[in-house]
This record gives C-alpha cells, structure tokens and sequence, in this order.
C-alpha cells in the first residue's frame, strides 16, 4: 500500500514539474537567447580551415570576434574583375568581402603595420 501511494507522488510531482517548469524554461530561453545576426564589421579577417580550390570550390572560414568567441562558415573566393585567385591555402589569412545567404566571400589578406 505505501508503495503504490509514494509511486504515486513521484508520479504526480514528475507530472506537475514538467507542466511547471518545461513552459518556464522555454519561455526564459526565448527571452535571453539572442539570435546571432552578424554584422558586416564584425565580419572582416578570418583564417581559412578548409582550402577553396577552385573559383567554384567552397571552403571554410573562421572568424574571431573582439570577445574572442568564434564561427565557422562556409567560403567562397570573391570574383571580381581585378583579382585572378584561383584558389587559397588552408592556413591563409583571409578578408570576408560580403556575406550573402550564410556564405562568406573572400580574398587573401595581409595585415600591414604601419
């Protein structure tokens, strides 16, 4: 008998605390979390982890922001008129030109000192 009653606590109290506590913590969730929405200044040098072999290619590129939290994100070599890249080492030190649906566009960089 006072098996089948403390089963039916535990029961009951595994019911009420998630009705309870699964509502408020995704309410809390929505409420704190933030969306990543990258900034285009946010998003200027990154180094190459996958190289981009070919104009048509896609690579990967990661960026480190001012408070040294990181993102990966798919690259591709930036085609324009004037520069003939075709292709960049892995390693290499890269400017993200635009950013367009989730992909990185990119060119080598190299930092100068003045």
């Amino acid at each position: 008998m006072i098996f089948i009653i403390i089963t039916l606590v535990i029961i009951v109290l595994i019911i009420l605390l998630t009705v309870l506590l699964l509502p408020g913590m995704a309410f809390f969730n929505k409420v704190s979390d933030q969306k990543y929405n990258a900034d285009e200044k946010d998003l200027l040098t990154g180094i190459l982890t996958t190289a981009i072999s070919s104009k048509e290619a896609t690579g990967e590129v990661m960026t480190t922001f001012v408070n040294e939290s990181r993102k990966t994100m798919p690259a591709k070599i930036y085609l324009s008129s004037k520069d003939k890249i075709d292709q960049i080492e892995q390693g290499s030190e890269v400017l993200i030109i635009e950013s367009k649906s989730g992909i990185a566009y990119v060119i080598p960089y190299k930092q100068t000192i003045f």
